[in-house]
């Protein structure tokens, strides 16, 4: 089904699709034990979609690199959160492989819109 609205055209917020699933995936592991953690990466993953989207409906350049530089702010934001939980043993870096070069796609994606 061809893609409608905006942001929906773009690579950057499909990738953001594909890192909400496999975050979603990360917190059902880690939520019984730091629900607060899961919670925080959930939060920053949807605020990376979130704000792609949202930047796609502002009229002015000024007004989308706002949002566009929120979102690549979340993004990195979740990679510490899951550099965190490695850290603290909730995970191994094998489990937050996918997410992490999700995430690079998406920081690379963001800094090229934003240098046009």
């Amino acid at each position: 089904m061809p893609a409608g609205l905006d942001h929906e055209r773009l690579d950057v917020y499909r990738v953001s699709r594909e890192l909400s699933r496999e975050v979603a995936r990360i917190a059902r592991q880690v939520r019984r034990k730091r629900p607060d953690l899961a919670g925080q990466l959930q939060r920053a993953t949807s605020s990376v979609a979130l704000n792609i989207a949202e930047a796609c409906g502002e009229p002015t350049f000024r007004r989308r690199a706002y949002f566009l530089r929120v979102a690549r702010a979340s993004a990195t934001e979740a990679a510490s959160a899951l550099d965190h939980m490695v850290d603290i043993g909730l995970l191994d870096e094998v489990d937050i492989r996918t997410s992490k070069a999700l995430i690079v796609r998406i920081v690379s994606m963001l800094v090229r819109m934003l240098g046009r």
